[in-house]
């Protein structure tokens, strides 16, 4: 069952029981009034005989009879007992018609004293050793309540057919945005990208559930292509030593090297499979990085993290003017020491590799960041540093994965990695933090 008939059911449900309650209600209110007014209607009548009767006659029971006949109209009778409540006379009413009662319903009545019956309101009066019970009739009440009923019924069945097709059209209105969600839904399933999802601009739930949805499309969308795109440079990049392996295999096998090639020839495929494995080991990263696992942070002294740096990279010094300058009061940061010195590794290796002999490369801190700068070759597009696969100088050895891990570890570790570059004149990349003192 789709969720516009159900919250069709729901309002046909919602309006009818509503509907019927205040019928109801209003029927009960109409029926208490006028049996309170029914009541009323006959003390009304009774009252004056009463008092005309006592003042003219001394004796109560002298005039009992005839106040019993005297009440009588179209719409009121009586009933005159003695005092033990047996029936002494049963007056008609004006129109001829006789009340009847069983012997169980006047003695209910003589009990009651007050009160409405099934047919009859009813009041007990005690007129010396007599008692009357007058009843009134509750012929018209009832014809009231039929046409209240009737009313109810007739103008239900008048307001129903605009207000289902308002309550239609309303529905429609408010469940369109889930309409399109699922039109939109359909096509994404099928792999159909090239799809804008429209932005209503509502502000109830169903549009912020819209606005919501549309920010979840381009995001999967921006996956399923990074995707696209990661995929194919992976396979980019491990065709080239693969086959290059699979060739000289290939070719070892056939025996087509001189026994005093095979060294170089071993040589260059253990090159091509410590490419491979760089290229795994990194990917390996970058799926860590982007995964949901948390990073142990641990507070880190910079000097030490220097000091361990420049040992790692001392072999350097004999061809770069490789400096770390040491703060002169160590203070600490709060990061997850091996990912954040693979990120400086990453940035010295890259300064290493384009740079050239006696050009310099130095490891500082300044400001609330880590620096490592070199007047190495430089960059023309240095907005594009941590692009995924992005490489600038494609003359050099590189799978486009080194800086991009840097800006992953930056990115999952709150810091900001801030580039200057100018080509030829050499590149400055800085891990800016919030330094703890």
């Amino acid at each position: 069952m789709s969720v516009r008939l159900k919250a069709l059911l729901l309002f046909f449900s919602l309006y009818i029981s509503s509907v019927f309650l205040l019928s109801l209600f209003s029927v009960l209110v109409v029926r208490t009034t006028l049996h309170q007014h029914m009541l009323n209607y006959v003390e009304y009548q009774v009252e004056p005989l009463i008092d005309f009767y006592q003042n003219y006659y001394k004796n109560p029971n002298q005039y009992a009879h005839l106040l019993a006949e005297d009440v009588v109209s179209r719409e009121i009778t009586s009933i005159l007992l003695d005092k033990k409540g047996r029936v002494i006379s049963v007056e008609s009413f004006l129109e001829g018609e006789l009340p009847m009662l069983e012997r169980d319903e006047i003695e209910k009545m003589l009990t009651l004293k007050r009160g409405i019956g099934e047919d009859y309101a009813f009041i007990l009066k005690r007129v010396g050793d007599y008692q009357i019970l007058l009843l009134g009739k509750l012929d018209r009440i009832k014809q009231v309540e039929r046409r209240i009923l009737t009313f109810t019924l007739v103008l239900l069945f008048l307001i129903s057919i605009p207000a289902s097709a308002l309550a239609f059209f309303l529905i429609n209105k408010l469940l369109e945005p889930l309409s399109y969600l699922r039109e939109i839904s359909e096509s994404i399933s099928k792999g159909e990208l090239d799809i804008d999802v429209k932005r209503s601009g509502r502000r109830d739930e169903f549009g912020l559930l819209e606005e919501a949805y549309a920010n979840m499309v381009d995001k999967l969308k921006g996956i399923i292509l990074w995707q696209r795109e990661f995929i194919r440079n992976i396979t980019h990049a491990l065709k080239t030593p693969l086959t290059y392996i699979r060739g000289q295999a290939e070719l070892l096998q056939m025996k087509s090297y001189p026994e005093e090639r095979l060294r170089e020839i071993y040589q260059n495929i253990q090159l091509q499979s410590e490419k491979m494995e760089r290229l795994i080991s990194q990917l390996t990263t970058i799926m860590r990085l982007e995964s949901q696992m948390p990073l142990k942070v641990e507070r880190v002294g910079i000097n030490q993290l220097f000091a361990e740096l420049e040992e790692e990279y001392e072999f350097i010094k004999a061809e770069r003017k490789f400096t770390v300058e040491y703060l002169r009061e160590d203070s600490e940061m709060e990061v997850d020491k091996e990912y954040f010195k693979m990120a400086l590794r990453n940035l010295i290796e890259n300064a290493y590799k384009y740079t050239t002999q006696g050009q310099s490369i130095r490891l500082y801190h300044t400001e609330g960041c880590i620096v490592v700068e070199d007047e190495g070759m430089g960059m023309e597009h240095p907005e594009r540093v941590g692009e995924l696969f992005y490489r600038e100088a494609t003359d050099r050895e590189g799978s486009g994965l080194g800086l991009y891990i840097v800006k992953l570890i930056c990115q999952k570790s709150g810091m900001e990695m801030k580039v200057e570059s100018k080509k030829g004149v050499g590149t400055k990349v800085s891990l800016c933090y919030n330094l703890k003192l």
